[in-house]
Order: C-alpha cells, then sequence, then structure tokens
C-alpha cells in the first residue's frame, strides 16, 4: 500500500515537472515588438536599441514572469528618460508588445545661482538640466525667467515654489494655445513679472513674451481668464 501510494505520489511529481517545463518552453518569449512615436533622429536610434536590448535580456526567457516593469527599466536606460511607454502587451503565449512615444521638451527654466537650464517636458517632467538652452531636435526651447522653483534632478516632476503656481498653470494654458495654433516655435522666451506699482491696486502680473520675427507683446494678469487672453492676444499676432 505504502509503494504504491510512493508510485502515484512521483508520478505525480514527474507529470508536474514535466508539464512545467514544457509549458515553459511553450510560453518562452519569441519576439518583441516596439512601436514608437518620436520626432527626433536620436530618439528613433534610441528606441531601435530598447527592442535590441529586449531580445537580448529576455528573448526565449518565460512569458509568465515577464513584468511591465522589465520594459520601463529597459527604456529609462536606453532614453535617458526621454521616451515613456505608453504600453505594454503580453500575447499569449510567446510575443510581447511595446508602444512607446518621445517625450517632448517645452520649456527651460533658467536658474539663477546656477546658470542652468531646466528643460521640463511636455509630460511636466525635468528631462535634462543644460548648459544651454539647445532642444534636442532642433533650435531652442522657450526659455521662461521670473518663476522661481527648487532643486529638482533629472526625471522629478517640476514643480514652482510657493506663490508661482497659477503663473506656472497659466504658462502651460499658453503653451498649449500656441501648440494648438501651430506657433509653438515662434515664441523664443516668456519673462514673468510685475509692475511692481506701490499701489496693490495698480501693481499687475504679466507675461513679457518674445517671437522670432521680433513681435513683442504683454499678457497682464495671465493667471486670470487665461485661456481667452491667450486666444485673443494669438489672434492679434497671427493677423499682423
Amino acid at each position: 500500500m505504502r509503494s504504491k501510494r510512493f508510485v502515484i505520489v512521483y508520478a505525480v511529481a514527474v507529470f508536474l515537472i514535466v508539464f512545467l517545463i514544457t509549458l515553459n518552453s511553450v510560453c518562452a518569449i519569441t519576439r518583441f515588438e516596439v512601436y514608437y512615436d518620436v520626432e527626433s533622429a536620436v530618439m528613433e536610434r534610441s528606441a531601435k536599441d530598447v527592442q535590441e536590448t529586449l531580445e537580448k535580456e529576455y528573448l526565449r526567457k518565460s512569458y509568465l514572469f515577464f513584468k511591465e516593469s522589465n520594459v520601463k527599466d529597459v527604456v529609462a536606460q536606453e532614453s535617458g528618460g526621454y521616451l515613456e511607454v505608453t504600453k505594454v502587451e503580453k500575447h499569449f503565449p510567446n510575443r510581447i508588445t511595446v508602444m512607446v512615444r518621445e517625450r517632448m521638451e517645452n520649456f527651460a527654466f533658467k536658474r539663477g545661482d546656477d546658470e542652468k537650464y531646466y528643460v521640463v517636458g511636455d509630460d511636466g517632467t525635468v528631462l535634462a538640466i543644460k548648459d544651454e538652452n539647445v532642444n534636442n531636435i532642433a533650435g531652442s526651447n522657450i526659455e521662461i525667467s521670473g518663476i522661481a522653483f527648487g532643486a529638482h534632478g533629472v526625471g522629478d516632476a517640476f514643480t514652482v515654489s510657493a506663490g508661482y503656481e497659477s503663473a506656472y498653470g497659466a504658462l502651460n494654458t499658453f503653451f498649449a494655445e500656441l501648440s494648438a495654433r501651430g506657433y509653438r516655435g515662434n515664441v523664443t522666451k516668456i519673462e514673468y513679472a510685475s509692475t511692481g506699482a506701490s499701489d496693490p491696486q495698480y501693481d499687475h502680473a504679466y507675461f513679457y513674451v518674445h517671437t522670432v520675427e521680433g513681435v513683442q507683446f504683454w499678457m497682464v494678469d495671465p493667471a486670470k481668464d487665461t485661456q481667452r487672453k491667450a486666444e485673443q492676444v494669438l489672434t492679434v499676432y497671427e493677423n499682423l
């Protein structure tokens, strides 16, 4: 009786081992498909490097134990934070699809104490800290001055100092309208300041906007009714 029970247990154990080995073989990753939405040649190369690295490190490895975090680690490593994973799909039994997009540089916030440019992307993260205001595709980013912010590292969510939150929100609203109208590359610099009048009634904050054509304009109290003001001032600008 004991020997029969032993044989049954042994047979079940052997079956499970064979089953797991077979399943692991069938479910070994055989293909990675990386689809990318990028604008710069540098990030196009990085996206291709992502696929090569995934294949090198995970091809023939277990599909069942492959995690989305594996992809994110490789993407961060190969792109320096400029590529964002938008989707990871596992197609049973052995195919992984990855979609990535390039985080675009929007602003270059100039820091006075170290004379560095903190480049903020379209998702609000610090993409780079540079000595010069240069865009990773071509030209330069919109230089922002007058909005205070604390210490940040690459990959951090960009935040501004207390009291500047509404100005930063207005800046993003204005930028969205710029982009919608196709004028993203026309603005070179935006200065945030106030008139400095001693009477609070006459002390107004403003954006002083510089363009590539040399046209300059103000948005007074930009944090109030931002969308309407942005639409009106850009309509005047485009009709010049």
